[in-house]
């Protein structure tokens, strides 16, 4: 087996191998669009990676077993750190033998990230692939992000007791520009401790408001605002193969600690669920961080993975080498 550069001979049999695999995954969770199962739309993306050469492939002899290629992301999740990021359209194996193949293309891969001095390291793998992740975890790999995907079925039909659910306006921008605050001071603190994000502010929020889709839920006790649920059909971060005109994402949620366990964020979520099952969309998508406990407990109650975004962050970055001096410059 050979490992050569990603180049434009490579397109097609490489956007085989994962329409390959997505069709495996849609067996199972049939309700995903099929837009990533056409090939063109797959070269379309592999494309990127050949004009920026970060890619590699296996070959035996003429046939392409495997490929990987990658983005590599200055400030990485929000950190300080520059990251090599594999996008789940970004690599696939041949059937027999994979964990040979993929441990052959990360070991040439890692030489490259290295010599870019990525101090993270990313892979997004469909969830149906058990096999993979293994091989992923035994190459130090732990999981980050998980995409799910759900139904627009409602929950329940028991009204909220003692709060009350209702859909946002611009009249309610201040307030929920409060609760963003809160929202976001969440993720840096204990366990989950990520990089601080800004907050979505009043002046985000009313652009966000200008797009017809876009809604937040409020949950409400006597006037005061508890919590929130925001859905949007446009998402930066979610996987591709969630992404269609007919998915709503839930990219934000919220309740306010001392309101918790009283079943408000189930009420948000089954507001929405009935609102956007109403209007045409045919499924509903989250992401959500692995190592939040509390988001974790909450979506898996609902909603089925579809994607696991693994991450390693090597102990050891190579400092940058500094470039040789020219003597001429000191005279």
């Amino acid at each position: 087996m050979d490992i050569l550069p990603f180049d434009q001979t490579h397109i097609s049999q490489a956007a085989a191998l994962f329409v390959q695999s997505f069709q495996t995954l849609r067996r199972s969770q049939p309700i995903l669009p099929d837009l990533m199962a056409n090939p063109q739309r797959v070269r379309d993306k592999l494309g990127q990676l050949v004009e920026r050469q970060t890619g590699l492939v296996a070959m035996e002899g003429d046939m392409l077993v495997g490929y990987m290629g990658w983005f590599l992301v200055d400030g990485f999740r929000g950190t300080e750190r520059k990251g090599a990021y594999c996008p789940v359209w970004g690599h696939g194996a041949a059937d027999v033998a994979r964990p040979v193949i993929y441990r052959a293309l990360y070991q040439a891969a890692a030489q490259q990230w290295a010599a870019a001095r990525c101090g993270v390291y990313a892979i997004t793998l469909m969830a149906h692939d058990r096999e993979l992740d293994n091989t992923w975890f035994w190459n130090g790999f732990g999981l980050a992000v998980v995409d799910a995907i759900r139904s627009l079925t409602p929950l329940n039909d028991a009204e909220p007791e003692g709060f009350s659910v209702r859909r946002a306006n611009l009249d309610d921008v201040a307030t929920l520009a409060a609760l963003e605050a809160e929202h976001t001071q969440y993720y840096s603190k204990p366990p989950v401790l990520m990089a601080p994000q800004p907050p979505h502010d009043e002046d985000a929020l009313v652009t966000f408001f200008r797009v017809p889709a876009n809604n937040y839920w409020l949950a409400e006790q006597d006037g005061q605002a508890l919590g929130f649920m925001r859905f949007e059909n446009e998402e930066f971060g979610a996987t591709e193969i969630v992404s269609a005109r007919t998915t709503i994402a839930i990219t934000g949620a919220f309740v306010r600690p001392a309101y918790r366990g009283r079943g408000m964020a189930v009420e948000l979520l089954d507001a929405g669920l009935r609102h956007y099952g109403s209007r045409g969309f045919a499924r509903c998508s989250v992401d959500f961080e692995a190592f939040n406990p509390a988001a974790r407990a909450f979506w898996l109650r609902f909603f089925e993975p579809v994607c696991y975004s693994l991450m390693r962050v090597p102990e050891y970055v190579a400092p940058e080498t500094p470039a040789p001096r020219d003597d001429a410059d000191s005279v």
